[in-house]
């Protein structure tokens, strides 16, 4: 087993792989690296777990016991969109800033690089383990992870059958810099609605007010689903599961950081609320109901007198609690019905994430927090993570608990251009995962 000597140098290539879930090629040429790593600087055996879609990538070392700690990533990435938006090759890691900058830097190659090579660290020098270390790594994960849940049943009683925790390297560092500790995160139902009145577009001369708009037959629907002035979502059922927090969870919130100047410049926007806890409930313990794209007939910048022959606008619905998608889902048909009989109007769900809730215990509350002092890296604790990660099937399928444990920037810019993840954070990621299994070394899991 070799040391990773060059954790920067691993992830250029890695980078360099187009792993986009669109380029087959890419994707392989990203397992094809990562499952080398796993063998030669990690010693660990590999299986490749096949889907419907893309396969997984399966790992374990083993200890002198069979009971495994689980980390899971993913090695597709998402398309960079725009290039004129990047100041360089999004598939070329360029330095500048002390950054590294290309897609996949944070989300998910370099935290996956950064976890990899912490243990490949801590079994050079500890190469006996008490308990088992396993991965999981999917190429699915930009898509919304639609194999995983199989995956994860098909092998419950198979490959997955000693795993006891999950740690999920994906997601975002608190805007202060500390490493963060995430107990669930929110759920995702997306929703396409797509009005069509008309078989082409029509002169707004000639055919406005006696034709129907699409544009129109979707502002109806809209009113029906969210009332805008008061932002409250109308769908019967939509509120029922969510819950406040707990004063535990309060007591956690409260000893966040908080710099509303500093996160209003990552997202280049205004804050709603400037208010800490207004902050974090907000993001943490309320549901949205988002606007993320629309369109509908001239969207250029020239003058087009039209009306329409079709319209779409596309939502996402973050959910927390124990919010039920099946009652979302209900309700949404009982808004439609009237307007999908017409023929007006068609939908597709595009996202069914259930959202989770883990209580953690004091034991391993108390792992994460020595490996922290051990790494020399703060950790702050958040009861929830804003974002949507497919942990629902660790704890609904494998029934066991789920900890994100995200080892990128704040301001990674996954999923926009110029994505990319600090020198700091690179390197303290490292040091706080072999950290963290030096912590359950000792305590023997």
């Amino acid at each position: 087993m070799q040391l990773i000597a060059s954790p920067v140098h691993v992830l250029q290539e890695l980078v360099g792989c187009r792993s986009v879930s669109t380029d087959d090629a890419g994707q392989h040429a990203a397992m094809e690296k990562i499952v080398n790593i796993l063998e030669k600087n990690i010693g660990a055996k590999v299986t490749l777990i096949s889907t419907a879609g893309k396969p997984a990538i399966f790992a374990t070392v083993s200890g002198d016991r069979p009971e495994a700690l689980l980390f899971y990533g993913h090695y597709d990435v998402m398309t960079p969109g725009d290039l004129t938006q990047w100041k360089s090759d999004p598939f070329t890691l360029v330095k500048r800033d002390q950054r590294f900058y290309g897609r996949g830097t944070g989300d998910n190659k370099g935290q996956l690089v950064a976890t990899l090579t912490g243990i490949s660290n801590f079994l050079n020098h500890h190469p006996e383990l008490p308990y088992t270390i396993q991965f999981l790594i999917e190429g699915e994960e930009e898509q919304g992870s639609v194999n995983l849940p199989e995956l994860v049943r098909s092998q419950k009683d198979g490959l997955l059958r000693h795993v006891q925790k999950v740690f999920v390297t994906d997601g975002s560092m608190n805007a202060s810099g500390a490493h963060v500790l995430r107990l669930g995160n929110r759920g995702l139902f997306g929703l396409r609605l797509t009005a069509t009145t008309a078989t082409h577009a029509n002169h707004s001369g000639n055919a406005g007010n006696v034709i129907a708009n699409p544009v129109n037959v979707l502002h109806e629907v809209l009113d029906q689903l969210y009332d805008f002035s008061n932002q409250h979502v109308l769908i019967p059922g939509f509120y029922d599961g969510v819950n406040a927090p707990t004063p535990q969870e309060l007591s956690w919130i409260e000893a966040l950081p908080f710099n509303p100047e500093q996160i209003a410049t990552v997202f280049g926007s205004l804050l709603t609320t400037t208010d800490k806890r207004s902050y974090y409930q907000k993001l943490m313990y309320e549901p949205t109901f988002n606007i993320n794209g629309m369109a509908a007939g001239n969207t250029g910048t020239d003058v087009k007198t039209i009306v329409p022959d079709s319209a779409f606008i596309s939502i996402d619905m973050r959910l927390v609690g124990n919010q039920s998608i099946p009652v979302i889902e209900t309700g949404i048909e009982k808004v439609l019905t009237p307007y999908l009989k017409t023929g007006s109007l068609a939908y597709a769900i595009t996202g069914r994430v259930p959202p989770t809730v883990v209580h953690p215990s004091d034991t391993d509350l108390n792992a994460f927090k020595d490996a922290s002092r051990q790494s020399h890296v703060s950790l702050v604790i958040e009861p929830m993570m804003p974002g949507t990660d497919p942990n629902y099937v660790w704890q609904d399928i494998l029934q066991v608990p789920v900890f994100t444990v995200p080892l990128a920037n704040f301001d990674q810019n996954n999923h926009a251009a110029n994505e990319n993840i600090t020198e700091q954070a690179f390197s303290s990621s490292i040091r706080f995962i072999e950290s963290l299994i030096a912590t359950y070394e000792k305590r023997g899991k």
